[in-house]
């Protein structure tokens, strides 16, 4: 199967179903902090490529990881791109406690 990056459509539909599985406070804290998601350039493998970002915290964005398929959370460059990543395959809870 030929990789390709996650469309925003098919993270809300992720984030949609992570969500139902959370706790209130977990829902709470989403709620605070999501924003409509949008995709963003991530620096990985020596490429640019898409990653979609579904909540922020001032620089902090939490984004799914569709190589690892999963969320993480990372501070974004000066220039509004993620160069510094974990490579975590949390679901929406793991990543909401984190």
């Amino acid at each position: 199967m030929t990789w390709r990056p996650a469309t925003v459509e098919e993270i809300t539909k992720i984030v949609l179903h992570d969500l139902a599985l959370c706790h209130e406070t977990q829902i709470a804290a989403f709620k605070k902090y999501s924003i409509e998601p949008y995709p963003i350039s991530i620096y990985r493998f020596n490429n640019w490529e898409p990653v979609v970002v579904v909540a922020r915290n001032g620089r902090e964005v939490m984004y799914w990881e569709d190589v690892e398929e999963g969320f993480n959370i990372s501070q974004l460059a000066d220039d509004d791109t993620i160069r510094d990543y974990s490579c975590e395959q949390n679901d929406l809870r793991r990543a909401l406690n984190a």
